[in-house]
């Protein structure tokens, strides 16, 4: 009786915790002193990683092409693009996946969005992992989910056609992002990709948190933001944590800590021939999202 009454406190206080930031996104206050202190990186810049950089256009048809399923009927409602389905068709677009692929969404969360949309639009079938290390063993809808750590996946070598990453690479802390990288590679085969979508680079090196008890320097010359409006350094079971990085800080830790068997390619997202999303509308992004980056690694 006792466990039961805990868990339900439990789950009320989640269900609490979850509507504080849904209302502060509504109002329009959140990342408040974020968007005070961090930019989005112009061309210039970006320079400094030294790193190949391309352009990736749509056309607002393609996006509503891809929005036009059950999956993704919500976003088909509005009347923008907004940056998650976007998010996807990036994805799906570069990953250039083949009947009888096996791919995996890592740090995919319970939804799994990007895998049932990605099922859904496709014309082949395709063997579908979901990570989430709270998950373990879970299937839904033909969708496998594993769990082990972001960096200690359990799947052998070089038996993945694809693997993405969405809106979670920013919340690893300390060396994650590092590993996560060396372990994704040891699952491609020779001439698959890794994408994580999207990539922040910003005028700042930074950490940023929302929640005081949490609150700790990981990473030496990264600044330190704390802002309890910050929707962008997330909230629940694995997060509270974000980070970004400099043109130069992106080259150190990630470009100049890459396995030798792989290469990197940024690309910038246009649609219509212009930077997006737009983030008047896309208010639930922080500014440092106004023009949307992808990274993607390719083993060699």
């Amino acid at each position: 009786m006792l466990t039961s009454k805990l868990d339900v406190i439990n789950r009320l206080g989640r269900f609490l915790n979850n509507q504080k930031w849904l209302l502060l996104t509504n109002l329009h206050l959140n990342n408040l002193k974020v968007n005070q202190v961090l930019r989005s990186t112009n061309d210039s810049e970006i320079g400094k990683a030294q790193i190949e950089v391309n352009n990736l256009s749509f056309s607002e048809k393609d996006y509503r092409d891809f929005v036009n399923s059950d999956v993704l009927s919500q976003y088909n409602q509005l009347d923008y693009i907004h940056s998650k389905p976007l998010e996807y068709l990036t994805t799906m677009t570069l990953l250039d996946l083949r009947e009888g692929d096996e791919i995996l969404d890592a740090a995919g969360g319970e939804e799994a969005e990007y895998i049932k949309a990605l099922v859904a639009v496709s014309d082949f079938k395709l063997t579908a992992y979901c990570q989430d290390s709270l998950l373990d063993g879970k299937v839904t809808d033909g969708i496998k989910y594993i769990g082990g750590s972001i960096d200690a996946i359990p799947l052998p070598d070089e038996s993945l056609d694809g693997i993405s990453c969405h809106h979670s690479f920013e919340h690893f802390r300390d060396d994650l992002d590092i590993k996560f990288i060396k372990e994704a590679v040891r699952l491609l085969r020779v001439g698959r990709k890794l994408v994580i979508a999207p990539l922040f680079l910003t005028n700042e090196y930074a950490e940023i948190w929302n929640n005081k008890q949490i609150q700790k320097s990981n990473i030496e010359k990264a600044i330190t933001i704390f802002d309890n409006t910050a929707t962008f350094a997330g909230w629940g079971a694995y997060e509270g944590f974000a980070r970004t990085y400099s043109p130069a800080a992106f080259k150190t830790r990630i470009i100049d800590n890459l396995p030798s068997n792989c290469h990197a390619k940024i690309y910038k997202i246009l649609v219509d021939g212009k930077p997006v999303p737009d983030i008047k509308k896309n208010y639930h992004q922080p500014l440092l999202n106004a023009e949307m980056k992808v990274l993607v690694i390719v083993k060699s």
